[in-house]
C-alpha cells in the first residue's frame, strides 16, 4: 500500500535513509562516514518536515512495515524552472527488486505538479539506481554536479523523463 506521509512516520523514513545508505553506498564513501550517518538527526529533521511543509511525501507499507519513501516537487535547478523533480527515493535494501521503487516513482510522478518533464539526480556510481531509473524512461541529460561525503568527491548527474501531461 502506498499512501501519504504523516508526521509518525519520520522515525521509519529515516531508518530507511540510514540503512540505505549504508548499503547502497558501500562502495562509494568510506565505511567510517557510512557509520556515522545520524539516525537521531534524521528522525529529527523529518520530523520537522513532516510538521511545517510536508509536501509531497509518501510511503509504501507491508503489513504494518513501512518498506520505502519517496519524495517530490518543483525543482529547484536554475535551469529547471517549472520542471517537476523526485528528490528523494529510498527503499530498504531486503525489499529492492520487489517492485516496492517502481510503484513508489508512478505515485510520484502522478502527484507531482503537472509538467512535460520530471527530473531526478543520482550519483553516477550508483549503478544499481541508474539501471532502475532506466528501466523507468530516465535518461542523462548532461547535467552534472560535484558532491562531496566523507571526505570523498562523487559525481551526481541529472536524469529527465519525458511524460504525458493531461490537456
Amino acid at each position: 500500500m502506498i499512501r501519504k506521509a504523516t508526521v509518525a512516520d519520520a522515525e521509519a523514513i529515516a531508518t530507511i535513509h540510514v540503512r540505505t545508505w549504508q548499503t547502497a553506498y558501500a562502495e562509494i564513501f568510506p565505511a567510517e562516514f557510512l557509520a556515522n550517518l545520524s539516525l537521531e538527526r534524521r528522525i529529527a529533521a523529518w520530523r520537522e518536515q513532516l510538521e511545517n511543509n510536508p509536501g509531497l511525501t509518501f510511503i509504501a507499507e507491508e503489513s504494518g512495515l513501512v518498506t520505502g519513501w519517496v519524495s517530490g516537487g518543483l525543482s529547484i535547478d536554475a535551469d529547471a524552472a517549472g520542471v517537476s523533480e523526485v528528490q528523494a527515493i529510498y527503499v530498504l535494501p531486503e525489499y529492492w527488486d520487489k517492485g516496492v521503487g517502481a510503484e513508489l516513482m508512478q505515485t510520484i510522478e502522478q502527484a507531482l505538479p503537472p509538467s512535460h518533464t520530471t527530473t531526478l539526480w543520482v550519483l553516477r556510481d550508483n549503478q544499481r539506481a541508474l539501471r532502475f531509473y532506466e528501466k523507468l524512461g530516465y535518461t542523462a541529460d548532461g547535467v552534472e554536479e560535484e558532491l562531496e561525503r566523507g571526505g570523498v568527491k562523487r559525481w551526481k548527474i541529472r536524469l529527465r523523463k519525458r511524460l504525458a501531461v493531461a490537456a
